[in-house]
């Protein structure tokens, strides 16, 4: 969620706490090579299903659909079981990729509803504009609401927010933008993980990233944002990451406290399943990563024209980096700009 000071809040309630640090663009720094987010992994019970929900409600335009062994892609230990072959469609929206993934193409998985508190990656936003909100269109095409009230209005500064869930149970959150700074009908701004210690996944994506949060904040005794997670009394630590063309978005469910993952997440489970980032040089990354101590996940693979790499966060979960070395040019996100993050 995109958030700005309250000003006007109710009496009862407890403004939040908000940090705004100073926003590094990564060309200004000479030794990561991170151009943006390439795409938001998602598995899938049925990609036709998940097409059909989505393309109706925001640009959502098919770039590639295809069957792939599932360990040209990914490493044994990063699934669940073993595969033969899954089912991917490669989706372009404004702002970044989607990559769905479907293990059992050939029948339909159950849907997992993996709670608002995490842990892990939670949500992905859709911002769309007052005059042609897509919440209205996701409900029509049968978003199952979270948020009470919805869509809720934090402070009275132009953005009302509202959460639900997809036919696979996984949540999108629902920004409604009165003053829009794009001219697309809806847009994918960032992708939510909850977090057991806002600190260290902190420091971590500073260390990965190449350069701090762009904000932090603190919400406690805020009924409007109790009504957006559907939960009484809840307290929250967060940090915002801004990239050329997407954001990071990470809360610390202090109350009720966000669940501690004992072990990396499985790409296999239904729901959100990495964010991959594209780089210039995926070996030169590697390497600088390692100096950090973030290590990857076995060799390299190679794949569709992607040189890919993997590693896990603080938390568990997935983050890879893919050089493009010989795909088409139209499945990078050259040209895929956002906002300076310190207007919105």
């Amino acid at each position: 969620m995109q958030t700005a000071p309250n000003k006007s809040a109710a009496t009862e309630a407890s403004p939040p706490r908000i940090v705004q640090t100073p926003f590094f663009r990564p060309e200004t720094l000479g030794d990561t090579r991170i151009k943006g987010v390439r795409f938001i992994g998602k598995t899938v019970s049925d990609i036709d299903q998940t097409i059909a929900f989505y393309e109706q409600a925001v640009p959502f335009e098919l770039i590639s659909r295809y069957r792939v062994s599932a360990s040209e892609i990914y490493h044994p230990e990063m699934t669940s079981k073993q595969y033969g072959n899954v089912e991917v469609a490669l989706i372009r929206t404004p702002t970044v990729f989607v990559k769905l993934v479907d293990f059992n193409p050939d029948a339909k998985t159950p849907a997992y509803v993996k709670p608002v508190i995490g842990p892990g990656y939670t949500h992905v936003c859709f911002q769309s504009p007052v005059t042609d909100p897509a919440l209205p269109k996701f409900l029509e095409k049968g978003l199952d609401m979270v948020s009470r009230n919805a869509p809720v209005d934090l402070g009275g500064y132009g953005v009302t927010y509202a959460y639900g869930r997809d036919p696979d149970g996984t949540i999108i959150e629902n920004e409604t933008v009165d003053k829009p700074r794009r001219q697309d009908s809806a847009w994918i701004t960032h992708i939510g993980g909850a977090t057991s210690d806002a600190d260290r996944i902190a420091d971590f994506y500073t260390k990965f990233i190449g350069y701090g949060p762009r904000r932090r904040g603190e919400y406690s005794n805020f009924p409007n944002m109790d009504n957006i997670v559907a939960i009484d009394g809840v307290a929250l630590r967060s940090a915002w990451f801004a990239l050329r063309n997407f954001e990071l978005e990470f809360w610390e469910f202090v109350q009720p406290a966000t669940p501690v993952r004992e072990e990396p997440a499985k790409v296999d489970q239904i729901g959100y399943n990495m964010t991959a980032f594209e780089v210039t040089d995926a070996d030169a990354e590697r390497d600088r990563l390692a100096k950090l101590g973030i290590t990857m996940v076995g060799p390299a693979k190679l794949s569709k024209g992607w040189k890919i790499y993997y590693a896990y966060d603080p938390d568990g979960n997935v983050i890879s980096i893919q050089e493009n070395v010989s795909a088409p040019k139209s499945e990078s996100i050259d040209d895929m700009m956002w906002i300076d993050p310190t207007t919105h």
